[in-house]
Order: C-alpha cells, then sequence, then structure tokens
C-alpha cells in the first residue's frame, strides 16, 4: 500500500471538505465527483484514523429493545446488581481476602500515622481559626467513612492546611459554626458529583494551575504563622496584609518563642532528610531511624511541650488554649452563624452564601482535587475510581458536620506517611479513628501547654516543600504557553485571594481545554487500496 500526503484540514475545513464532496466537489481519490465518507462520528470516536472513499461497505443497523420490561432490568442491575453494590461499597472487595498479616501491617501504619495527625489537627486548627479540639475532632470521622466506601486503600481523610487556610478566609470575622456549615456545603457539593458520576470535572484543572496554587497557598500558610513563630499579635489576613503586619510589629517580637521556634525548624528539616544524610555516608537505614523521621512532628510537640511544663511556672512561651477534653458533641448543623465582631446572627443561606458564593465551588473543588490527586499517585498500576473517592469524601463531610468538623478531604502528608509505614487496606484508617478517640477521650488536657511556636514550625515545615518551582523550569523547555496560567493563578492567588486565584486558573485551564479540542490537526492521506482515502489525527 502506498500513502501520498493530499493536504491538512483543521476540523473546521474538513467539515467543509465532507460538505463539498456530498455536493459532488470534493477530492476524490479516484478523480470522481462523489465522495462518500465514514468519519461522521470523527468527534464521537476515539480512533485516530477513519477512512474516505466509494466502496466503503454499509453494516446493517440492528434496533435496540425498547421495552419497558428489558429497560426496568437494566436499570435494575446497574443499581441493585451485585457489582454495583460491591462498586458502591469498596468494603466488600477485601475484606473477604484479609487476613492477619495485613492486620498487623495497618496496626503499625495506624500507630504511626496517630502520631502524626494529632499535632497536625491542632496546628490546622490554628490555621482555621478554630478553636483546637475543632482538628482534634476532625481526625475521625473521615476515617471511619473511608473505611467503608473509599476505594483507594492508603488514603487518610483528615484535616489539610490548603482546606483549613481557605476557611479561614471564608469564614472571616465569624464563629465556628459557619466553619461547620462551609464543612456540610463541601460535603453536600462533592457527595452530589460523585453520585452522578462526575469525577472527570478533576481533570479540567491543568497541572500548572493545581502547582501554582499549591505554591501561592503554601506561601499564604507560611506567612501566617510568622506570627506564631514570632509570638506575635495582630489581626490580618491575606499574604500581603501578613507581611506588612508582621514588619510594622516586629520589635515585639518574644525571643523565647523566636528561639524555640528556630530550634523546632532545625530539629524537622535534620530528621526529614536524616534517611537520605545516612545513606549518602554509607551508613544502613534500619527501621527505627525510619519511624523517627516519620514521626519528626509528634517528637518535636512532645519535646517542647515538655520543656513548657517544665517551665510553667514562669511560662515564658505562648501556648495553645485550654482544650476540651471529652467526646465531640452530636447535633444538627447551625444555620444561624454569630459574628463577635459585628455582635450580629446571619443566616448561612442567605447572608453568608451570598458574600462568599465562591465557596460552592472553590471548596468541593479543592477538597476533591486534593483527595483523588494523592489516591493517583500511590495506587500505582490500579485505577483510581475518582467517583466513588467524591462519595467518600462527601459523606466524610457531611456526617463530620454534625460532629462540628472543619473541612477534610484526603491528606497528602498522612498518606504518604501511611502508604511509607506499610498501610495495606483502608482498615489501617479505621484503626487510626479509633486511636483518635482514646487520644482526644485521654489526652487532650494535656495538649493545652503544646507551644503555639512550635505548632507553627510544624506547619511551615509540612507546607514549604509543597512549592514546586521546577515545574517552571520544565514548562519553558516543553511548553511555553503552559506558562500563563502558572503566572497568573500564582499572581492572583497571593495578591488577590485564594479562591479568585483558583477559579481563574480552572477558567483558563478549561478554555486551553476547548481551545485544543476544537483545533486538532488533521492529515488526509491518499491510499490506493480499495480506493479509500486515510484520514490520521497529528
Amino acid at each position: 500500500m502506498r500513502l501520498e500526503l493530499v493536504k491538512s484540514y483543521s476540523t473546521f475545513s474538513l467539515a467543509s471538505l465532507a460538505h463539498a464532496g456530498n455536493e459532488g466537489g470534493g477530492i476524490s481519490p479516484n478523480g470522481g465527483a462523489s465522495l462518500r465518507t465514514s468519519c461522521d462520528s470523527l468527534h464521537q470516536s476515539a480512533s485516530p484514523t477513519c477512512y474516505i472513499g466509494d466502496d466503503r461497505n454499509e453494516s446493517q443497523d440492528v434496533k435496540p429493545d425498547f421495552s419497558p420490561s428489558v429497560a426496568f432490568r437494566k436499570i435494575l442491575l446497574q443499581c441493585c446488581g451485585f457489582k454495583a453494590i460491591e462498586k458502591s461499597f469498596p468494603i466488600l472487595k477485601w475484606v473477604p481476602k484479609y487476613t492477619t498479616e495485613k492486620l498487623l501491617a495497618d496496626v503499625i501504619a495506624a500507630i504511626t500515622v496517630t502520631i502524626t495527625m494529632l499535632p497536625q489537627g491542632l496546628a490546622y486548627a490554628v490555621i482555621a481559626n478554630v478553636p483546637p479540639e475543632v482538628g482534634l475532632w476532625s481526625c475521625f470521622v473521615g476515617c471511619f467513612v473511608h473505611f467503608f466506601f473509599g476505594s483507594a486503600p492508603q488514603v487518610i481523610v483528615g484535616p489539610t492546611a490548603i482546606l483549613a487556610i481557605l476557611a479561614s478566609e471564608y469564614t472571616e470575622e465569624m464563629d465556628r459554626s459557619c466553619t461547620v456549615m462551609l464543612t456540610l456545603l463541601t460535603g453536600l457539593v462533592s457527595f452530589s458529583l460523585g453520585i452522578f458520576k462526575l469525577g472527570f470535572i478533576v481533570n479540567f484543572i491543568s497541572k500548572p494551575v493545581n502547582s501554582a496554587f499549591t505554591a501561592a497557598a503554601a506561601l499564604t500558610i507560611c506567612s501566617t504563622q510568622l506570627k506564631e513563630a514570632l509570638g506575635l499579635s495582630f489581626n490580618a489576613q491575606g499574604f500581603v496584609e501578613v507581611l506588612k503586619a508582621t514588619v510594622n510589629n516586629i520589635t515585639e517580637t518574644k525571643m523565647p518563642d523566636l528561639y524555640l521556634s528556630i530550634a523546632s525548624i532545625i530539629i524537622l528539616v535534620f530528621l526529614r532528610h536524616l534517611p537520605q544524610l545516612l545513606g549518602y555516608c554509607g551508613v544502613k537505614v534500619n527501621p527505627v531511624i525510619k519511624f523517627i523521621s516519620i514521626a519528626r512532628n509528634a517528637m518535636v510537640v512532645i519535646i517542647t511541650t515538655s520543656l513548657v511544663y517544665a517551665f510553667s511556672d514562669i511560662q515564658p512561651f505562648t501556648v495553645v488554649q485550654e482544650i476540651k477534653s471529652g467526646l465531640p458533641p452530636f447535633g444538627l448543623p447551625p444555620m444561624s452563624i454569630y459574628s463577635p465582631a459585628k455582635n450580629q446572627t446571619f443566616n448561612f443561606v442567605t447572608d453568608v452564601l451570598e458574600r462568599q458564593g465562591s465557596a460552592i465551588i472553590v471548596m468541593p473543588l479543592l477538597a476533591l482535587m486534593e483527595h483523588i490527586s494523592i489516591a493517583k499517585a500511590l495506587a500505582g498500576d490500579e485505577i483510581v475510581d475518582a467517583s466513588q473517592e467524591m462519595v467518600s469524601t462527601g459523606l466524610s463531610n457531611i456526617i463530620g458536620s454534625f460532629f462540628s468538623n472543619m473541612p477534610i478531604t484526603g491528606s497528602f502528608s498522612l498518606t504518604t506517611v501511611n502508604g511509607a509505614s506499610g498501610a495495606r487496606t483502608p482498615a489501617s484508617g479505621c484503626i487510626t479513628g479509633f486511636l483518635v478517640l482514646l487520644a482526644i477521650r485521654y489526652l487532650a488536657p494535656y495538649f493545652s501547654y503544646i507551644p503555639k511556636s512550635s505548632l507553627a514550625s510544624v506547619i511551615i515545615c509540612a507546607v514549604i516543600y509543597m512549592v514546586d518551582f521546577g515545574i517552571v523550569r520544565s514548562m519553558w523547555i516543553s511548553k511555553k504557553m503552559e506558562l500563563i496560567p502558572w503566572l497568573l493563578t500564582a499572581l492572583i492567588s497571593l495578591f488577590v485571594g485564594l479562591e479568585f486565584g483558583m477559579m481563574t486558573g480552572f477558567l483558563i485551564s478549561v478554555t486551553y481545554l476547548l481551545y485544543y479540542a476544537a483545533r486538532p490537526g488533521v492529515r488526509v492521506k491518499r491510499g490506493f487500496v480499495n480506493n479509500f482515502l486515510l484520514l490520521s489525527l497529528k
């Protein structure tokens, strides 16, 4: 077979070619006046090739049976069949294969994750401007829900830094009941998207936009924690405002808090890279060293808390306020939101959402993006059911709102720790939930001695590694056009607001996708086998 390039067409000119061929003026491989095409479904077909010619064999259509009984049977099988139930409840897939070996691995992983999760929960509560106990309460509900509905075995659902900083921006000047309602809203939207199988929506956010927003959020979080690390006290929101307030109040720095935060950061960075340093020196890294590196956050918090307790008589450090002991109260999420700053009560739907309407899109979108990204990162060759993970995230937030939770999703740091600790199934998350409940019940009074400067150090060292400037070099080499959404998303997120940056990046990603989808290159090649023309996408 010999192929000859006839012409290159865009999809728009290809439509004109087909129209002209039907009228007798198009190109025909044998010089004839008519052109018959089998490319009527070019946009619907996933195949990169299609054929044009005069000798196409017409296949006889088979008429489907649209009788009510057949339709009802199909709907019943799709909704109530065993495969549908197994897909909706992934626990039915792995529980029959569960062994004592997997249980031991899950228990070890759960202990490690709990040690890491408790100080992070307290730290992210500080970011979200809610009482510290809310951060602890937000650590167990998602673990139990994901145990039943999650399809990704190693994902741990809990509070995250990005959702915490967004929650603080949306609930500014409001009490914690506004955060609880934001959790319910995030859950309802995420659950609805999962039920209607809309998991593909997260694919509309390109990697440059995701990287830029994550970097901007990390820098914003670091700026907010400078106040705690220096022992300062002021009210400011946003990256620029916080930096200005920090500079204006720098003379009021509490030196004990500063020294403690510097020491904590040095220890955290050293322990994070300890296995690599020992590897470079030719020293074998044993499991104990790995555990110390993984549990570095808890170790720093325990050491600094012991130091504060030893100096409790003079108390030179700024500590976390008293934490309520016991399990969280169960109740309906409040619709009335009180604002201490304005001494007014607002309705969440008619007042708060009217002013912060972007929360309906931004909060669920980011929660799902975080959750599915980490699930795919650790899935390996397995396929992640994005819609099912949406259901899991949605139910976690809906149920969590009845326990006064802040918004939660799949945590990148906790999931990484869970995978590195050898977790085999979602049972590790369930065990983690039980351990967190025990800690809340019996250890909460001791958390009031945790210094704020050490928590700020834990947050800074956790989020600063989320800033990835290496992607800029990759985009410059491969595709410079991607620098536009990256730069716009980063600048708007930092200097205008995170929610506006996310929406801008999302719109730019959708625009890029539509542009490239509307103008794919098509080459028409002439073939001399059975008088066909071959269309191949570039």
